[in-house]
């Protein structure tokens, strides 16, 4: 699972200047809340990121906004993942991976949603 988890972050660190990958590839023990805080700031930015990006584009979606939202919701699909309520986010990781033209990774959110 860890691998998986892992995939998914990398392409949350896309365009974010924190080094989520550092958090999930440390066999420390306890560092689930460090890992949280951490996604919820890429979540936070790239949410940001996307409404910036909206307006300037004269509110019209634009591909890097699309990407920058999807960015932001496959963080929310890895928290709840961490959290225990991924069930409830498997529709949002799905949507997230297609917006960002990752078709070969949905098994990811499948295998993960099912755990």
């Amino acid at each position: 699972m860890k691998n998986k988890l892992i995939r998914l972050v990398e392409l949350i660190q896309e365009d974010c200047p924190e080094n989520l990958l550092e958090a999930f590839k440390t066999t420390k023990k306890g560092i689930l809340n460090t890992q949280l805080a951490l996604l919820s700031e890429a979540r936070d930015l790239h949410q940001k990121r996307s409404e910036i990006l909206w307006v300037q584009a004269g509110k019209q979606r634009t591909v890097e906004e699309k990407r920058a939202s999807a960015q932001a919701e496959l963080a929310a699909f890895v928290c709840a993942y961490l959290t225990g309520d991924v069930k409830e986010y498997a529709d949002t990781g799905i949507a997230a991976l297609q917006a960002l033209g990752r078709h070969g990774e949905l098994d990811l959110i499948h295998s993960l949603a099912r755990r």
